[in-house]
């Protein structure tokens, strides 16, 4: 199995992104997609791009995809009440989405106050090494739906993560998502207007948790995320 990472930019602002674990043989496929993606993403045109491949050289983490809601109704708000996450906190979380800051990776913070955990600047906490596998072949999902999955499923399999709430950056897509471990992973329709590159991810967390395992966690172990 090989790890498969691609990252785009112009001028040093993040473009697009993509990643995958796959075999040998699908190697060439996913470079050629991701090299597309890259080049020809609605965001602009890119100054830089990079692709690495590594080889898996140690046993995947097995995790049990969440669950996909989709409730034209369900409110944010009331989501992250539910998971734990303070209104004060998830207030915080859409100033950081909404700001200039571009950020390359997740931005955790504490579920009660708000208060930025991490220290990655505006690198951000990056959720690498993961690939998604499909045990229900008649099931339609989008190849976009299924990276969003991939991602939430990890981070919120990780003891002391309440919830994350993500808006993506590209200009035309503005469904979001709010996912916890206990709620599935919920779509959130019309989160942004269109023509915008506003966008981010947020991860709550409770101020006890051990900030150094899980960033290695996400950023290191091998995840095999089952649909």
């Amino acid at each position: 199995m090989y790890s498969i990472k691609m990252r785009a930019s112009n001028n040093d602002i993040h473009i697009s992104g993509a990643e995958t674990i796959c075999e040998f043989e699908d190697l060439e496929k996913n470079l050629k997609k991701f090299f597309k993606k890259g080049f020809y993403h609605e965001n602009g045109a890119i100054d830089f791009l990079n692709l690495k491949i590594e080889k898996i050289t140690e046993p995947m983490q097995k995790l049990q995809a969440l669950t996909i809601k989709e409730n034209k109704d369900i409110r944010i708000k009331d989501l992250a009440n539910k998971s734990g996450v303070s209104e004060k906190a998830l207030e915080q979380g859409f100033i950081h989405i909404k700001n200039d800051v571009t950020y390359t990776g997740a931005i955790v913070l504490s579920a009660r106050t708000g208060e930025r955990l991490d220290l990655t600047g505006n690198r951000g906490v990056r959720v690498t090494s993961f690939a998604f596998k499909n045990e229900k072949q008649s099931e339609n999902i989008s190849e976009r739906v299924k990276d969003a999955l991939a991602i939430a499923t990890s981070i919120n399999s990780f003891e002391g993560v309440k919830g994350e709430l993500c808006v993506s950056d590209d200009l035309s897509y503005t469904t979001g998502y709010y996912a916890s471990f206990n709620l599935g992973y919920h779509r959130i329709f019309n989160i942004k207007s269109e023509g915008t590159r506003i966008g981010g991810r947020v991860i709550f967390v409770d101020e006890d948790i051990d900030l150094k395992k899980y960033i290695a966690f996400l950023e290191q172990r091998p995840k095999q995320i089952i649909y």
